[in-house]
């Protein structure tokens, strides 16, 4: 905790230049200039101390400011030990000026959350969540409300989300507000954002139904998907990705359909963002129908990308039926989409009836491999059966060292050391290199 406390001292970039001049080499921060200048009286300025109502709370978070790590501890204990009060009091010197006493009031805030958020200071933290919740109600503007919601986010539980929920009525704490429930994550959380849900319209009604997607179990809040997919279909076209990803982590599979339609759309970065909540909707839907539905619109609107093959690679659980539709991929032109194929072949397909398969290709291929493309094919593939570690590949991968291509047969050494280890390369020079 005292850590926090010098971390938060020598953070705090938010005091005037003025003031930063009023420090002497005796310590406080209203030191004066100078003896005939009342050099023991706190100095004010107009803009920073009109408004300022500075009784015990107030001049403790002046000292806090520019504390040690220890004085700091002390300071913030003192605040929690009176949290109703001194809460009170420094919520009435917080304003959207951003002034002088803002700042310590909104620092001293701070402290008190940091303090009260250590092990065994439970009933301080109650007690000053209680305190915040209440004091919501009397903040003078956003700036002010929005300082003890993000508190809350912080400490607040269940007790402060009644508090919490009308403030998601207010334009200027909407957001945050709604960031604090979702943090908070409770039933009775959810039931707060739903019934907010229920009365909002426009970005507020897609922002709001995009948080339901946090409570995504499907036992306790089975009408959730329906939500979030009755707000898609009203929603702004700018607003549909969110929910897009919110429906994708709840394993709704339909929401596929939209997706698939955004991928064939000219909106590149739509097209990014349906993309990848299409695979994660393949990751989690309940059923392996479901999977299949997200998979195959996927295929239908990109078959041939590196992302069809990954939300494949996922979903397949090593079915050898999958293998040859994707040796087939590797004639691509594309060297990402032929690498992409070697890994998921690599690693996700094990078994000796998966490399026997991949011999056959590559004998199948074989005419090809006068051309660049088919010679690169040759010796993708040739790596492919080296790094899968099979030993049933070793008869075949030693036929290549006599291969005519001096490339090939270089492949095919290197294979074979992945699957035997280090050979005697003098041995072998004379007839696999420089045949």
């Amino acid at each position: 905790m005292d850590d926090t406390f010098v971390v938060i001292a020598e953070g705090n970039t938010h005091m005037t230049n003025e003031t930063m001049k009023d420090q002497t080499a005796g310590g406080g921060r209203g030191q004066g200039r100078g003896r005939g200048q009342g050099g023991g009286r706190r100095r004010r300025s107009g803009a920073a101390g009109a408004g300022v109502q500075r009784d015990g709370a107030m001049t403790v978070a002046a000292k806090l400011v520019w504390a040690d790590a220890k004085a700091g501890a002390a300071a913030a204990s003192q605040l929690l030990t009176g949290a109703t009060g001194a809460v009170r009091e420094l919520v009435a010197n917080l304003h959207a000026s951003n002034d002088e006493a803002t700042v310590q009031a909104s620092f001293a805030l701070e402290a008190m959350v940091m303090a009260s958020s250590a092990p065994g200071q439970g009933n301080r933290r109650a007690c000053l969540a209680s305190a915040l919740a209440k004091s919501l109600g009397e903040a003078a503007d956003d700036v002010a409300r929005n300082v003890l919601i993000r508190a809350l986010q912080l400490i607040g539980g269940d007790d402060e989300v009644p508090a919490l929920a009308k403030c998601l009525e207010l334009e200027g704490a909407f957001d945050t507000a709604l960031l604090a429930l979702r943090q908070i994550g409770t039933e009775k959380a959810y039931l707060a954002i739903k019934n907010s849900l229920a009365r909002a319209g426009g970005r507020r009604r897609a922002l709001l139904a995009a948080a339901l997607g946090d409570f995504d179990d499907p036992c306790c809040h089975p009408d959730i998907p329906g939500l979030v997919a009755g707000a898609l279909a009203k929603a702004d076209p700018a607003d549909a990705p969110m929910l897009w990803a919110a429906l994708a982590r709840l394993g709704h599979a339909g929401v596929a359909p939209a997706l698939a339609k955004a991928l064939k759309g000219t909106a590149k970065s739509r097209a990014a963002v349906a993309r990848g909540c299409l695979s994660l909707l393949a990751r989690n839907c309940r059923s392996e129908d479901d999977a299949a539905i997200a998979i195959a619109e996927l295929f239908k609107a990109e078959p041939d990308s590196v992302s069809s093959l990954m939300a494949l690679q996922d979903n397949m659980e090593e079915d050898e039926d999958s293998v040859p539709y994707l040796l087939g991929l590797m004639t691509s032109d594309s060297k990402v989409m032929r690498e992409t194929v070697a890994g998921i072949l690599m690693q996700g397909y094990v078994g000796s009836s998966v490399t026997e398969k991949v011999i056959s290709f590559y004998l199948q291929e074989g005419d090809g491999g006068q051309t660049q493309a088919g010679m690169e094919l040759r010796q993708t593939i040739i790596r492919l059966l080296g790094q899968r570690g099979d030993q049933v590949a070793r008869p075949f991968l030693l036929s290549l060292l006599h291969d005519r291509e001096a490339a090939i047969r270089k492949s095919a050494l290197a294979a074979i050391e992945c699957l035997l280890g280090p050979l005697d390369r003098r041995v072998l020079a004379a007839t696999i290199l420089e045949q």
